[in-house]
């Protein structure tokens, strides 16, 4: 009897668990959408970019696509051309927003969403794991919803110490 008990208990709670979590995704859906800016930092190179973030797969990813193009400056006649792609998911396990992000310089990223510092205007995504980087290097990347039509990225990197700024986008929305 306690066996069946605990296995309806065990029912329930899973049940009232995908009942509360329907979108994982609510939280963040603020940068919905196509959006396009200029950004600043990065060695003090100017930049466009255009950026996109997408439900696909039946709404079970926000697909990711960030392309900046550098202006030319006196160490970099040719200007820079970034681009990175990822995707962020729901990770049932650990109850946490994930980013998997692969940059065409090779560095791949997981950050991980820090909800004690984020909330319905501010996400901070945080390097859980980063490959081809520095030893004990980390990285954060910040979105701030400025408006419904504007939004601010900001991207900071520590080398194994304090962060620093590397960069900060200024997004507005595609009509």
């Amino acid at each position: 009897m306690k066996r069946i008990i605990f296995l309806f208990l065990g029912l329930i709670l899973s049940f009232g668990i995908s009942i509360a979590q329907t979108n994982p995704f609510e939280k963040i859906s603020f940068i919905i959408g196509d959006w396009t800016g200029t950004g600043s930092g990065f060695g003090n190179n100017k930049s466009k970019i255009e950026s996109s973030f997408h439900l696909v797969m039946d709404g079970q990813y926000l697909e990711i696509k960030n392309e900046s193009k550098f202006e030319p400056t006196e160490k970099n006649p040719d200007g820079e051309h970034h681009i990175d792609n990822g995707f962020i998911s729901f990770d049932k396990g650990s109850n946490s927003i994930v980013f998997r992000q692969f940059n065409n310089e090779g560095y791949f990223n997981k950050y991980v969403l820090n909800d004690s510092i984020s909330d319905e205007n501010t996400l901070v995504f945080e390097t859980e794991y980063i490959e081809n980087f520095v030893p004990n290097g980390k990285a954060k990347w910040t979105i701030k919803k400025i408006n419904e039509n504007e939004i601010e990225t900001i991207f900071d990197v520590s080398f194994g110490k304090d962060y620093t700024c590397f960069g900060t986008n200024k997004l507005i929305r595609k009509q």
